[in-house]
């Protein structure tokens, strides 16, 4: 199977539907604890669904058990404060999120998404996938489920 991941912004709605077409992906697993921010976009939940499914075939689940807690995005942004990065701050974050989703059914949740498929793709809002918490699960599913390969559109 293959894990491809991608965030929405940075992206005219062309580039993002063309990089998920070409990457072959069967079914988009939303995995942003909201999907109904009006800064979404073309990637607002249900208009996504739609666009997805009719006009290329291509299904969707919004599955916020493998978003980051409220609790924890509020005190990475505080850390954060105004800089764009910070090493530190991010590997605070990682360590966090993963003892998260060590709490949580990540694989079981995943295999029940992904049953009969070959190319899925986790979504999220980040531009880049190195400070993004889809790479996270991404490598979390891989690390314990056999053939997996991971792909950042």
């Amino acid at each position: 199977m293959r894990i491809c991941t991608i965030g929405f912004r940075g992206k005219l709605a062309r580039q993002f539907f063309t990089l998920l077409q070409e990457a072959g992906v069967q079914k988009v697993l939303d995995i942003r604890r909201k999907n109904q921010s009006q800064l979404a976009g073309f990637t607002k939940g249900r208009d996504l669904e739609f666009f997805l499914d009719e006009c290329f075939g291509i299904q969707y689940e919004h599955i916020p058990l493998l978003a980051p807690s409220e609790d924890l995005l509020k005190e990475y942004r505080r850390r954060l404060g105004r800089k764009k990065r910070d090493d530190a701050v991010w590997a605070y974050y990682v360590d966090c999120f993963g003892a998260e989703i060590a709490q949580r059914p990540v694989v079981g949740r995943f295999n029940e998404a992904t049953v009969g498929l070959d190319v899925v793709c986790l979504l999220c809002s980040e531009e880049t996938a190195d400070c993004c918490h889809r790479r996270l699960i991404a490598e979390h599913v891989a690390e314990r489920i056999e053939g997996i390969v991971i792909e950042h559109l």
